[in-house]
């Protein structure tokens, strides 16, 4: 049960990156599968395309943030572990000294407060960075999948031409009557398969690539912002217009399904389960699978926690003082739900070195460097609040209701999941390929089409 709600929870956390993974692998497979159909070399050169930028968008902001954690903020003598959004309300700054796990954390902190000018610059420096050298690492990457398959295309075309030559020189001296007055036609073409031509356009020409393409960064957004350049990077370094229309209808769908279409469908969701079903499904799958929480409601012991809760949701409530009640009231279930739902962070006891294998563990304390979102965590009330009041009034054992509020939070996950699967790896590839067969003369692998004329124009080919 607690693996089905982990992986339920996952898939259905908006702020993960797990989701966004599957839906991209669902992309790439769909677009290249539809590349594939009209060339094979195009399908190659869309799976390198798309499944190495996946990586390289999965993989490339965190190690990069990693190195400048380990170099400039090491060098500033600053802890990159604590969140920056801390320094926007003094009160609260002030309270993560006061829980701080360790003595060594609230001595980086109090740092921290000294130099908070650095501190900030030192973040903005982070995320800029790391997205820079995340958009330059696929620059690199797509400048070598090209290379490669021109060369790779190149090669082929050249074995094709040599083995139509050598098919046509064994047919002519197969005959009597060509073998004597066809000689110097044959020596001509024995040049071209050598590739012993005389011709003034015998350099083989090198691919025109683009320098990295500058674009405005916003911290805040750091994955959108990445997917905007490789977006940008995508149209610009475009080998024809073939490539450009398809990367235009590929990345104007991606962005729209990836980040907009998922979001809706969601909320539509949950929406319908709370019309139709009268259940909020809201809550993170962790917390509906608890079985803590159905317990709860069948003894009613809930409504303490609700109870005390409530007068945080006044609009005159500090959030300093929240801040304070989540820290001196780890028993709440409120608080309790908001550290299943990560939007609190524990603090996890860091590993030595040898300890590879070994998982961190968790004391359960609240990690004061880490940000807490103040209105996720009266949301997440609200949202438990309207669901026991679901309960009291639905008639129903707390068994009989859960599992009816589980499979509606399953279902509208998987229906997320699943809509959003079909578009970025069906629709949207199908889109593409109608669009290729639609037009005139556009069928054919562009790039190979162009190296073709580009070799028959140099004599290199017949």
């Amino acid at each position: 049960m607690a693996i089905a709600a982990k992986i339920f929870s996952t898939l259905g956390n908006s702020q993960s990156l797990v989701p966004l993974a599957v839906k991209d692998c669902a992309n790439g497979a769909g677009m290249t599968a539809a590349s594939s159909v009209t060339s094979k070399d195009e399908g190659r050169d869309r799976f390198i395309d798309e499944f190495g930028s996946e990586a390289i968008w999965l993989g490339g902001i965190p190690t990069f943030k990693k190195a400048i954690d380990k170099t400039l903020f090491k060098a500033a003598g600053l802890d990159p572990n604590y969140d920056v959004r801390n320094l926007k309300d003094k009160d609260i700054f002030e309270k993560t000294k006061k829980y701080a796990p360790n003595d060594k954390i609230k001595s980086n902190i109090e740092k921290i407060g000294q130099n908070q000018r650095t501190f900030k610059n030192l973040n903005i420096a982070k995320f800029s960075l790391a997205t820079l050298m995340t958009l330059g690492t696929y620059n690199v990457m797509t400048d070598l999948k090209q290379k490669y398959t021109h060369n790779r295309i190149k090669s082929k075309l050249l074995k094709q031409s040599q083995e139509n030559v050598k098919a046509m020189n064994d047919k002519f001296l197969a005959s009597d009557s060509v073998k004597a007055g066809m000689n110097s036609n044959f020596k001509s073409l024995e040049k071209i398969r050598t590739g012993a031509v005389d011709n003034k356009n015998g350099q083989e020409g090198q691919p025109n690539f683009k320098g990295l393409y500058n674009v405005m960064l916003d911290p805040v957004k750091n994955t959108m912002v990445l997917d905007g350049g490789i977006t940008t990077e995508r149209l610009a370094k475009s080998r024809s217009p073939q490539e450009l229309a398809g990367y235009a209808i590929k990345e104007g769908g991606f962005l729209f399904f990836m980040y907009v279409l998922g979001q809706k469908i969601q909320s539509h969701l949950e929406k319908s389960a709370d019309k139709k079903h009268n259940k909020n499904i809201s809550l993170d799958a962790r917390v509906l699978e608890n079985d803590s929480l159905k317990q709860a409601f069948a003894d009613k012991s809930i409504e303490k926690s609700l109870n005390d809760f409530e007068k945080f949701t006044n609009p005159n409530a500090k959030d300093a003082d929240l801040y304070e009640f989540l820290h001196n009231y780890p028993d709440n279930m409120v608080v309790d739900a908001a550290k299943q739902s990560d939007i609190i962070k524990t603090y996890k006891k860091p590993k030595k070195w040898y300890q590879i294998f070994k998982k961190s563990e968790d004391t359960g304390i609240i990690d004061s460097r880490k940000y807490i979102n103040m209105d996720s965590v009266k949301n997440t009330y609200k949202n438990m609040s309207k669901l026991y009041n679901q309960y009291k009034t639905s008639g129903e054992t707390a068994d009989k209701f859960f599992n009816g509020v589980r499979k509606l939070k399953r279902g509208s996950i998987m229906k997320n999941i699943g809509s959003t699967i079909f578009a970025l790896g069906v629709f949207l590839p199908g889109v593409m390929l109608a669009d290729r067969f639609l037009k005139p003369d556009n069928k054919e692998f562009a790039v190979e089409k162009e190296i073709k004329a580009q070799l028959a124009k140099e004599n290199k080919i017949v």
